[in-house]
């Protein structure tokens, strides 16, 4: 097992989004997924999106079939961004960390881990960074934050997971244009400082 598989992380959510005009009645509990990766800390990173209106957090590593419960220890709707903490003491531990790169150059290959799809094996794609600019991100969607464009497929389920060059992140898994064939985005590092 690769030291970047054993921290990239298979989240399963179930959340239940209030009803503002009704707050008697809420709208039903749903499950969705999404991905992670274990930073220094002993903490997962995913994006804002994937555990937002969580009632219920799983936290999947590769290679173990336990869930791990675990908590929002942080979020950040503006950026997409999000941390999660495990509710076991140590659930992390042997797990080694993903170190943070720099902003990666522009027509450089970057590689895309994470569980797209409902999957439940972890996938990886390649790419190359064909553009850094300022982003509509969609999870806000009225806040434009930097981001990078790729052509390493990202998909439902990706979201949340590391974009890694050279061994390390720079930047996180977070969408894709419905429009366009071919293109996905994520958060550099940057934003995530």
């Amino acid at each position: 097992m690769s030291t970047i598989d054993q921290a990239v992380a298979r989240i399963v959510t179930h959340s239940q989004r209030p009803n503002w005009y009704a707050p008697w009645d809420p709208a039903p509990v749903h499950q969705s997924g999404g991905s992670g990766f274990v930073i220094e800390g002993g903490r997962v990173m995913t994006n804002a999106h994937v555990v937002s209106d969580a009632r219920l957090i799983l936290v999947f590593l590769h290679g173990d079939p336990n869930p791990h419960q675990a908590v929002v220890d942080a979020i950040g709707h503006d950026c997409d961004l999000a941390l999660l903490r495990p509710l076991e003491p140590g659930a992390f531990d042997g797990r080694t960390p993903l170190p943070f790169g720099g902003l990666p150059r522009l027509r450089s290959e970057v590689e895309t881990f994470g569980y797209p799809s409902g999957g439940r094996q972890i996938s990886s794609t390649r790419g190359v960074v064909s553009r850094i600019e300022l982003q509509y991100y969609s999870h806000p969607g009225n806040e434009q934050h930097l981001a990078a464009q790729t052509d390493a497929a990202i998909n439902p389920g990706n979201s949340g997971g590391p974009v890694v060059q050279d061994g390390r992140v720079v930047g996180v898994a977070f969408q894709a244009a419905a429009d366009l064939q071919s293109i996905g985005y994520f958060i550099p590092t940057e934003v995530i400082h």
